[in-house]
């Protein structure tokens, strides 16, 4: 294994790390963090074969509608295929005749051009380059991108803009906020956890629960950081899908009932919807808004993407996402009770109790992985991590911003939306998963939601909640 080259652009400056990289003929990733915002530069021989970034209007598919390059409805459905399986984009593109080797390698370069360009005014950034990353020719595009001409350019331009800008504001440079599950915050994050359990705990122990939470919180930064992909259904949804797209024609508000009833099918709709937003007061929160914004063309690929034998399933029996199922589908029917209340539409309530619990199943997948049995240390980790984790998942699909608040709240969180699903789970406290806050809730309507919520339960086969009358 080669060791890793990692520093602070302060010190080794952008247009020295790239001439650098070239000269010396390097292959791997160079990844570049400026608080939220990631570069990556891929590697070969000394040459950029792949340049992306972390922000929604770095995604090609933003940068390709915004330049009248494809139309929406095509993205949609291109997503949709990218989303759900290996293919890159530009060979989807390519392959379905959308657009030309030569054209669209200008563009996937003008794209990166771009993003390179924007790095050189970074003030003050992280990078790391790992030697061993396996560099995948994905894209079938050359791009005529080389270290030491970019550099020239890059400084350049930045000498331009620099004296065409005003004098900054002091406001303007403050410090790039953190990204979440910086490795350098692990051992105060570690402390943090062990007053929140309020035990003592042998040495020994201590020392092996460190080791662990570093490679989970390492885990987190990763899952966090990673492409977009769509979420498996659960068993049950597949097959209910596959009874959508059997009748002729397919009634695609069909899809509306069967995502009600699964998190993943919801959260995946939502995500290929907004796969295309910049601005996320743009973004949709509801299944019916993302169909009508998607169409049918796109919704019946994905359906049929999520449902078909290649795409993984949730199976019926594994227990844990059972657990995660009862509490988001309770929320969910309690929140759409009581969304009225809080000046929200039922369908949206509903939806916001819905993906209330979706970063415990992120740091779910993650616990499946890598060693870190449960107790007190490891719940009070999820409890740490979950609103960090919540709000940058939350950015990475394109949520709105009330759902955001809903998914990394941690218990104080002022919006109504959150305070909305805190009411919902109370409203059902013994599906809810962590501690559930004192929040008000209608003693009448308590027994009608419970009841109405295990009408949903014996559909899904989910255990009952117990109500007082029984």
């Amino acid at each position: 294994m080669k060791s890793r080259l990692t520093g602070r652009l302060e010190v080794f400056g952008f247009a020295d790390l790239l001439q650098w990289m070239e000269l010396n003929r390097r292959t791997g990733r160079l990844t570049l963090e400026h608080g939220r915002d990631r570069r990556i530069l891929d590697w070969r021989d000394g040459q950029i074969v792949y340049v992306s970034g972390s922000q929604p209007r770095h995604r090609l598919g933003v940068f390709l509608l915004r330049s009248g390059a494809l139309p929406a409805a095509t993205l949609y459905e291109l997503l949709a295929r990218n989303f759900t399986s290996q293919e890159n984009l530009t060979r989807l593109i390519l392959d379905a005749g959308h657009d030309t080797l030569d054209g669209l390698s200008l563009r996937v370069e003008e794209l990166a051009r771009k993003l390179l360009y924007e790095t050189f005014e970074w003030r003050e950034a992280h990078f790391e380059y790992d030697p061993d990353f396996r560099v995948q020719p994905i894209l079938r595009i050359g791009l005529s991108l080389r270290g030491q001409a970019l550099a020239f350019e890059g400084v350049k331009a930045l000498d331009d803009n620099t004296r065409r800008r005003r004098k900054t504001a002091a406001a303007d440079l403050e410090k790039a906020p953190t990204l979440p599950f910086d490795t350098s915050e692990t051992d105060d994050r570690f402390w943090e956890i062990l007053e929140r359990i309020g035990t003592p705990i042998h040495p020994e122990e201590a020392r092996l629960a460190h080791r662990q939470l570093h490679e989970f919180t390492r885990r987190l930064r990763d899952r966090a950081a990673r492409h977009v992909v769509m979420h498996p259904v659960h068993e049950d949804t597949a097959e209910l899908l596959l009874q959508v797209l059997k009748k002729s024609p397919v009634d695609i508000s069909a899809v509306i009932p069967v995502a009600a009833l699964d998190p993943y099918l919801t959260l995946d709709l939502l995500t290929l919807a907004n796969a295309l937003s910049v601005d996320r007061d743009n973004s949709v929160g509801t299944a019916p808004d993302a169909i009508h914004r998607v169409g049918a063309r796109a919704i019946s690929v994905l359906v049929d993407r999520l449902s078909g034998p290649d795409f993984p399933r949730i199976p019926e029996g594994d227990r844990p996402t059972r657990v995660l199922r009862r509490a988001s589908v309770a929320a969910a029917v309690a929140a759409g009770r009581y969304a009225e209340r809080y000046t929200i539409t039922r369908e949206r309530g509903y939806t916001l109790g819905l993906l209330h619990t979706i970063a415990y199943a992120e740091m779910l997948e993650i616990l499946r992985e890598i060693e870190f049995p449960s107790g007190p240390f490891r719940a009070a980790a999820l409890e740490a991590f979950r609103p960090a984790m919540g709000a940058a998942l939350a950015e990475s699909w394109g949520l709105p911003i009330d759902f955001e608040s809903v998914i990394s709240d941690d218990g104080t969180e002022p919006s109504a939306a959150s305070a909305l699903v805190r009411t919902a789970r109370a409203a059902v406290p013994s599906c809810a998963i962590g501690s559930v806050s004192a929040e008000s809730v209608e003693m009448l309507w308590t027994d009608e939601i419970a009841q109405e919520v295990n009408v949903v339960f014996d559909f899904l086969g989910l255990e009952a909640v117990a109500t007082r009358a029984s």
